[in-house]
């Protein structure tokens, strides 16, 4: 055979190959697209899954009614199911929805309180194991899941949406699903989980956050402990401090744009020690005083007040993280761990023991960047203004 004949044939066999086309294709009028998961133990120890299901009505610009359970003209619908598992009630679920559920568009996971408190590793095995779940998943705890999956979204697709960018305007990055687990098996096998909790039937709202050891509840935060792990964490983003000056006649508002957080640990004749250096960016973004910041002792004397809170909110939040609760969410395990790998090894079956002994300096510094498009408190007569 020539090479001439030879060409024919190989345009025989590969055409068919290029009719095969997309063969896991799956069409959009047969799925059931998850927006939100929610777990939570039952009364009788089973477990109840809540998904909250993009209305397919509402897919091409429907309308904006209210959610509800199985049917209706809202965004979502909120549907429920309990079983054995999470495997074995999204079964029976599955049994009970038209189209098949498709996770790929999950953004959120909302364990409940009462699974928490018992243990939610089996939980995150399933959803790191589940082919489709998106890792990235944002994790939130809730006591009433099915509430949070359940409001209402005027301004978003869904309330998953809505969640997730309140989050993303509260904290530099949310807990998702792969850093949940990682922190589990990690070295202290403690997470911060944010807590929400829905407000009426259209608003949710971030109540602090609670604290993991071994994937069982260990406590709560309220808000204002949050923002001290946060700085902690190097997760601060976008906060507003209130300060009071010594020598204003009111209050002052600034904002932070920027934090960076280092710490040293150091082990010295058996004492373990932490320095934590807290580095703040602020802007300022109200001056109640009567004095201009064109004076730059004035500036200085409100970088000190910002120096002066933040450093009390970061001891009142180690008094609770560090000798309340034992629980080591700032990093000190892994800080130490890579500075030094011998000492580390031989704590580390003990370090809820040891973390509440660490030694902690904290050391604060605050620079203004910005003062505003005023050095002058705006509104004030010239002659009453502080310049010296």
């Amino acid at each position: 055979m020539t090479r001439k004949g030879i060409r024919p044939i190989h345009c025989l066999i590969l055409l068919p190959l290029l009719l095969v086309g997309c063969w896991d294709r799956q069409e959009l009028n047969h799925l059931a697209i998850i927006s939100a998961l929610g777990i939570e133990q039952a009364q009788d120890g089973k477990i109840t899954v809540f998904i909250q299901e993009i209305n397919p009505r509402t897919l091409k610009g429907g309308g904006m009614g209210a959610t509800s359970e199985g049917g209706g003209g809202g965004k979502t619908l909120l549907r429920s199911e309990t079983g054995e598992t999470v495997a074995d009630a999204l079964f029976r679920l599955q049994k009970k929805v038209g189209r098949r559920l498709f996770w790929g568009h999950t953004m959120l996971v909302v364990f409940g309180e009462r699974i928490t408190r018992q243990g939610i590793q089996p939980q995150i095995d399933f959803l790191m194991r589940h082919p489709q779940i998106r890792l990235r998943a944002n994790v939130f705890i809730s006591d009433d899941p099915g509430a949070v999956l359940g409001i209402q979204a005027p301004a978003e697709s869904t309330a998953a949406r809505t969640i997730r960018n309140m989050v993303d305007l509260w904290r530099r990055k949310a807990m998702d699903i792969n850093q949940l687990a990682q922190m589990m098996a990690g070295d202290t096998q403690s997470a911060i989980i944010p807590y929400i909790q829905p407000v009426g039937k259209t608003i949710t709202y971030i109540h602090g956050s609670v604290i993991l050891k071994k994937g069982k509840w260990a406590g709560k935060l309220n808000q204002e402990i949050t923002e001290g792990v946060l700085w902690h964490r190097n997760e601060m983003k976008n906060g507003v401090i209130s300060l009071k000056i010594p020598e204003g006649r009111r209050d002052m508002g600034i904002r932070v744009v920027n934090s960076q957080v280092n710490m040293i640990p150091k082990i010295e004749q058996g004492e373990w020690r932490m320095t934590v250096q807290i580095h703040a960016e602020d802007d300022i973004e109200v001056n109640e005083t009567d004095l201009s910041m064109r004076n730059p002792r004035f500036v200085r004397m409100v970088e000190k007040a910002a120096e002066k809170e933040i450093y009390t909110l970061a001891k009142k939040m180690l008094q609770k993280v560090q000798h309340d609760l034992k629980a080591d969410i700032l990093g000190f395990a892994e800080t130490f761990h890579r500075r030094y790998p011998r000492e580390w090894e031989q704590v580390k079956d003990r370090w809820d023991q040891v973390f509440p002994r660490v030694k902690v300096k904290v050391q604060v510094k605050v620079d203004v960047e910005r003062v505003g498009m005023t050095n002058w408190p705006a509104g004030l007569p010239m002659e009453k203004v502080k310049k010296k």
